[in-house]
């Protein structure tokens, strides 16, 4: 009996330390071979800034990048003003990062920032969050599941500097979404043991206790495993970049022509309709459609969602890692609200709900909710276009610079 459990027991123990080591080598190689961070990448809204961590360390280590925390209004690259374009070549000074796509929610920006250790600690950081966010259900659950990192979430639940307030709610909110997902026909798989971590983190009991001790190997060595992948996936990206040197004196800006341009550019690209917005958007989105949309939103309200609580646990979270963000407070395009049937009223209540909210953290915002009727202010029906981001443009110099 003894013979036969040397010759299984010793031959099992070396393949899994062969194993650990081969692992440990090749981590080693990644991690200590990386290519240094490359101000181009900046410019692109990447998905591995989301789904990873890697990306988003390593531009908070810049001293001149400025990071930009938005959704789907950050893919208008087309349009002149807006940052990655404006500010080009350090123009003022200092790189744009932009991070997030579309249905990067509030929630999906939380959980970013609570990942992020403290690297973002004391940064400046800019916030976007989108108007039609705030639908009473908040985040849809498959928009999240295409968003939510894994590997981000895991980070979090290790910070000690990150309150158990914080952590509760975030976990409460992935339990809530991932039960949600999975109910959906033809979700994808979900790891049942991460499900099983964010409903114990946000409701601990005795029982779901004992699982989270017996899985705490798993979670462990799935934290490396995800850093590990997280680092692969991005060296390509790293690679590819290059480094912008700011001019040795910043030419000063004359925001008149800026803004005469922005306006030419405006009508040039918004010709075929008379809502301002992109020729392009308008043919695939509305033209033939466009009667058919008229008072489509007249059932439409903003006065509930979790997205408020959402908007809340952001800036919470952004406290505790001691970021004073640049919250910019997006608008709708008031003719095609009006147009549709959600009306000024309606709108007027989604904009205080929110100037409230950020009172409440005493978060310096960037409100351009009164800018909804103006001319070449959005490109589409519900992203900054070309006077709305130069808007943000002179803003961010401001609070850049310490405005």
């Amino acid at each position: 009996m003894r013979q036969a459990v040397k010759q299984v027991f010793f031959p099992a123990a070396a393949m899994v330390l062969a194993i650990s080591l081969l692992f440990w080598g090749v981590g080693a190689i990644i991690t200590g071979t990386m290519p240094p961070w490359r101000d181009s990448v900046g410019d692109v809204n990447h998905t591995e800034k989301i789904t990873g961590t890697y990306l988003v360390e390593q531009s908070a280590g810049q001293e001149d990048t400025l990071l930009i925390f938005g959704s789907s209004e950050l893919r208008t690259t087309e349009i002149s003003t807006h940052p990655a374009n404006f500010f080009a070549g350090k123009r003022a000074g200092f790189q744009v990062d932009l991070i997030g796509r579309g249905s990067c929610q509030s929630l999906i920006h939380a959980l970013q920032i609570a990942a992020s250790g403290d690297s973002l600690r004391g940064k400046r950081v800019v916030l976007i969050t989108s108007p039609q966010s705030y639908v009473e259900g908040g985040i849809a659950p498959d928009l999240f599941m295409a968003n939510f990192s894994v590997q981000g979430y895991l980070e979090l639940l290790e910070d000690d500097t990150l309150s158990d307030e914080a952590k509760t709610y975030l976990s409460r909110r992935v339990a809530e979404l991932l039960a949600a997902y999975q109910a959906l026909p033809d979700a994808a798989p979900v790891d049942p043991a991460i499900a099983a971590l964010a409903e114990h983190t946000a409701e601990p009991a005795f029982l779901s206790g004992i699982g989270n001790a017996v899985l705490s190997p798993y979670y462990a060595a799935s934290r490396w495993l995800y850093s590990l992948k997280d680092k692969a996936s991005v060296r390509g990206i790293l690679t590819a970049g290059e480094d912008f040197s700011a001019p040795a004196e910043l030419p000063a800006i004359d925001w008149a022509t800026e803004e005469k341009a922005a306006i030419a550019e405006g009508k040039d690209m918004s010709g075929n309709n008379d809502f301002w917005m992109l020729d392009d958007y308008y043919t695939t989105y509305i033209g033939s459609r466009l009667e058919r949309q008229r008072d489509r939103d007249t059932d439409l309200s903003y006065s509930r969602s979790k997205e408020y609580d959402d908007l809340r646990i952001l800036f919470a979270v952004c406290r505790e890692k001691g970021i004073e963000p640049l919250f910019i407070h997006v608008p709708l395009h008031g003719p095609w609200s009006d147009y549709t049937g959600f009306g000024a009223d309606r709108r007027a209540e989604y904009y205080q709900n929110v100037r409230e909210i950020a009172a409440e953290y005493d978060v310096q915002t960037l409100d351009l909710t009164g800018h909804e009727y103006e001319e070449y202010f959005m490109c589409d029906t519900m992203h900054l276009g070309w006077k709305g981001w130069l808007a943000v443009d002179k803003a961010l110099i401001e609070y850049y610079y310490g405005g």
